[in-house]
């Protein structure tokens, strides 16, 4: 290929989109693509699962309460923690 073919199709192409910014908080039912967010424990890089709301600025998460991998009740509800923490969001690869 000449010269200046190469820079004609480079010039052509179209170049990709650039990644969608992460949000710094986020809540199930109002944050578009919700799920396809992991919430992180910024410390120790373990995700956390089960969770409702995050807000990375503020350090805070709202999730449901699991014990030996059991969804745990109070009355006819579902036990919700609320935790400070510091954490941050990412997006799931592939999701």
């Amino acid at each position: 290929m000449k010269k200046e073919d190469t820079a004609a199709t480079a010039a052509n192409e179209t170049p990709a989109p650039a990644p969608k910014p992460v949000p710094t908080q986020a809540k199930v039912g109002v944050t578009p693509d919700f799920a396809k967010l992991r919430v992180v424990d910024a410390d120790t890089g373990r995700a956390i699962a089960h969770v409702l709301e995050a807000d990375v600025e503020k350090g805070t998460v709202r999730r449901y309460a699991v014990e030996h991998g059991n969804f745990v009740r109070e009355g006819s509800d579902l036990k919700v923690i609320d935790e400070e923490r510091k954490i941050r969001l990412e997006w799931v690869e592939g999701a």
